[in-house]
């Protein structure tokens, strides 16, 4: 799964593959139906892509992640935060 993301996303920002690490730790820990849970989630992976969420894109994440709308992989909510 970590080399998955780097070869998807290692020529677009520079992230470190202890921090991805941990937020897949995160992530494998997070209340997936929690709003609070989700919206930490998706600033710590736009922080970690170094890409500041806008508000109105977190709320629109956060609904279809919580009503299980979204694929909830690492890989896909790094592609859905880099597509915003």
């Amino acid at each position: 799964m970590i080399n998955n993301i780097f070869e998807q996303f290692g020529a677009k920002v520079d992230i470190d593959q202890e921090d991805v690490m941990d937020m897949a730790d995160d992530a494998a820990n997070a209340d997936l139906n929690d709003d609070e849970d989700v919206r930490n989630l998706i600033r710590s992976i736009g922080a970690m892509v170094g890409k500041e969420i806008d508000p109105e894109i977190e709320d629109r994440l956060t609904e279809v992640i919580t009503n299980g709308d979204a694929p909830t992989d690492m890989t896909s909510l790094m592609e859905m935060l880099m597509d915003q």
